[in-house]
């Protein structure tokens, strides 16, 4: 499957390719482009402007997803941040629950009822 995607996108690349090259040498006429905010005019062969402007939209739409995938990178760092930090408290409560339980100790409450970590082993022994 991974060499049938690889040889559909050599196929569609190398037909962009070829039209591109066919239209670069069948245009050859020139146009002046009128820079609007400027007194100056450009003078180019018609393929050079249009190749020249997809190049352009395509370098643009790169940075532009590049910079999301920066923002979305950097939100991934920051939960991997988050969720090591709860890890390293689940494993020391787990520890703590482990000594608790291998001592015989018992985390009384206001009431005289057992804990929050005293119930939950309660809880994992029950199910």
């Amino acid at each position: 499957m991974r060499t049938l995607g690889r040889l559909l996108w050599l196929s569609i690349t190398l037909f962009l390719v070829m039209f591109a090259v066919v239209f670069a040498t069948s245009n050859k006429t020139l146009i002046t482009l009128y820079l609007w905010p400027f007194d100056s005019a450009l003078t180019a062969p018609v393929w050079l402007l249009i190749l020249s402007s997809f190049f352009i939209g395509g370098l643009l739409g790169a940075i532009l997803l590049w910079g999301q995938w920066l923002a979305i990178r950097a939100k991934l760092w920051r939960l991997e941040g988050r969720f090591n930090k709860l890890q390293s408290k689940t494993d020391k409560m787990t520890a703590e629950l482990t000594t608790q339980q291998e001592y015989g100790q018992q985390d009384y409450g206001k009431q005289g009822e057992p804990g929050a970590s005293s119930q939950l082993a309660a809880d994992r022994r029950l199910g």
